[in-house]
């Protein structure tokens, strides 16, 4: 874990006690009011009801998701995201002292439970919080800009919902309005060529059809100073309880996301997007937790859900042809790349998000509504950067295929974690994972389809040469996609260690490897059927060798090691050495897990380096 941090804001004056506790340079100041604020949240173009229900409470929820957000993007993960696949300090620990006005209720350890719950589980960091009374509060009005809508007609609509200006937020728009419902929209502005985006979409939306329509834009930004780290994964706190404020002055039932379900889910497309690297926004989990503690803020039941979790990305741009909106498709923008500032191009072309986007068009047969134009490169055959674009282009791939060629019983064993808490508020656990089964192996199909013909469709440039070598085609066609897909099994079992080992040894630590092998394999058992333990033996010269566990059909073998105390450092080393030596001579992948509970591994990376240069052979602490 990256080194503690300590947040003061909104002018706090800490107890001297907790100051002590942190090296001076990882405290850092926020401010999102006064006379240099460093956290700007402004809504705009409303009417003064938003004002007239915006309570202590609401406040005070504003101004902790505004902090939490600018702390986000303040603190870096470690030292990047390497691209050789080692690993780095992912988890970082985050500590507030904000000072609120209705402390009673902040302070109710069940609402501090769920705050720092959904935290964790949108980041996977560690969130402490120490409220203290407002002593001189500030306007309220500071947040507001009013326009001229003295009558507001939206009282008691059904949902608020989250409007990106992407396809599957204006899907749900789309059917929203055509089922006669009044739609009201709240999108994040956070550069304005995204503004102006959304803000045509909107008008050529409003414009066909009856339904009344108003669409809330949020600026939120933070000072340049403090932006360090690209993940953002609590983007989405600020994002929903920024729709929640907007629900509760509406009267509203909910606020609504309208995500697909591949990528509320989000199983891990790239090996090396696992954990928070993974976002989190609309999962199901979230999306509960979120429920839960608005519930707990506003004092009434509110609900914060996805209609399209079941849906293919395909399936929802198909929404849009049905409701005769397809024309909309071209005021869309899907890019990641937020910095992005073509006039005349609004997709970077090499980002996951353009390659879901083109991948579904083209599945629902709508690539006339979607010129090849708007994309800097061709998703299939323009030319893609070393590292993360040809990674994500081969992962993205691979990732569909073998979801289309798994049958139902391997899908749902390997991924059997991330369906299994999916579902978990779910009243038919049953039939909602045979849904996401079913999601998957359709979405699988979809992308499979759309390469083949996309293949069938370039053969005569492939054949003679003439497409980039560097393109996801080219990159397909040489087999690049394939090379790899052990990997995703062994990050399924690094991730169900990573988080069963710290729990199941939180009080009492294994007396040795062979307790901790067992207690690994019930982790592991329960989760996983595809795993043998100790087998099979396998002779090296005069001995015979086995792994802790082995996946015959990838020919992975899973070797478990622990740091109990430092002097057994070397021992360890030399003895995955040996493993190194024994198991690539009988051409076995292995994937080492090193428990080292009190991080007696200073030098982590270069254990990583040494094991990783070898082929078939990676590494991860826990």
């Amino acid at each position: 874990m990256n080194p503690a941090r300590l947040f003061l804001c909104s002018g706090v004056s800490p107890d001297p006690l907790i100051l002590e506790q942190y090296d001076r340079k990882e405290i850092v100041t926020l401010d999102a009011l006064g006379s240099s604020p460093n956290v700007n949240v402004r809504f705009e173009d409303v009417s003064k009801i938003l004002l007239k229900h915006l309570s202590d409470r609401l406040t005070d929820l504003l101004e902790i998701a505004s902090y939490v957000y600018a702390a986000d993007t303040a603190t870096a993960r470690g030292t990047g995201w390497h691209e050789d696949g080692s690993v780095e300090s992912w988890e970082r620990n985050l500590n507030f002292c904000i000072p609120i006005r209705d402390i009673e209720f902040w302070n109710r350890e069940e609402v501090k439970s769920l705050l720092t719950k959904v935290l964790a589980f949108l980041s996977d960091d560690s969130y402490s919080f120490t409220f203290s009374k407002v002593t001189t509060d500030r306007s309220k009005q500071e947040y507001l800009q009013f326009a001229d809508l003295e009558d507001w007609p939206f009282i008691g609509v059904e949902r608020v919902i989250m409007f990106s200006g992407g396809l599957d937020s204006l899907a749900g728009a789309v059917e929203t309005a055509t089922g006669g419902g009044d739609v009201v929209l709240v999108s994040h502005r956070s550069v304005t060529t995204m503004d102006k985006r959304q803000r045509e979409l909107f008008e050529h939306l409003k414009g066909m059809y009856s339904a009344r329509m108003v669409r809330i834009p949020v600026w939120i930004n933070k000072a340049a100073k403090i932006s360090r780290e690209y993940s953002q994964r609590t983007r989405s706190f600020l994002y929903a309880s920024i729709g929640a404020i907007v629900a509760e002055s509406m009267k509203s039932q909910g606020v609504r996301f309208f995500e697909n379900g591949i990528v509320s889910m989000n199983l891990p497309v790239a090996d090396e997007a696992i954990r928070a690297r993974a976002s989190r926004t609309t999962h199901p989990i979230t999306l509960e937790l979120l429920s839960r503690l608005f519930s707990l803020v506003l004092d009434r039941s509110i609900i914060v859900d996805n209609p399209y979790l079941f849906k293919s990305k395909s399936e929802v741009v198909s929404i849009l042809e049905r409701c005769d909106a397809a024309d909309l498709i071209a005021y869309t923008c899907s890019c990641a790349h937020s910095w992005f500032k073509s006039k005349t191009q609004w997709h970077c072309g090499t980002c996951s998000q353009c390659i879901d986007r083109r991948v579904a068009i083209l599945s629902a047969e709508l690539e006339e509504y979607d010129p090849e134009t708007d994309y800097v490169s061709d998703v299939f055959t323009g030319p893609r950067k070393e590292g993360y674009e040809r990674n994500m282009a081969t992962n993205y791939a691979r990732h569909a295929l073998e979801l289309h060629k798994m049958s139902e019983r391997e899908l749902a064993s390997i991924f059997n974690l991330e369906f299994s808490r999916a579902i978990g508020s779910f009243t038919d656990r049953s039939s909602a994972a045979k849904r996401l089964i079913d999601l998957h192996k359709t979405h699988g199909k979809f992308v499979s389809d759309v390469i083949a013909r996309q293949i069938e469709k370039n053969a005569v440039a492939l054949t003679e040469g003439t497409v980039d070598a560097t393109s996801m085609l080219k990159l397909i066609v040489g087999g690049k996609h394939v090379e790899s897909p052990w990997m995703t099994f062994a990050n399924r079992v690094i991730e169900l260690l990573e988080r069963g080992l710290p729990v199941s040894c939180r009080t009492h630590q294994p007396k040795d490897e062979p307790h901790l092998q067992e207690i690994s394999d019930g982790i592991l058992r329960a989760n996983n059927d595809l795993l043998i333990r100790e087998y099979p033996f396998m002779r090296w010269a005069s001995s015979l060798t086995k792994p802790d566990w082995s996946h015959e059909s990838l020919n992975l073998w899973v070797e478990l090691k622990y740091v109990r105390e430092r002097k057994q450092i070397n021992a360890i080393t030399e003895a995955i050495a040996a493993d190194i030596t024994k198991y690539g001579d009988n051409d076995r992948r292995t994937v080492f897990v090193i428990y080292d509970p009190r991080n007696h591994v200073v030098d982590r990376d270069s254990i990583v380096r040494d094991i990783q240069k070898h082929s078939g052979m990676f590494v991860a602490f826990v």
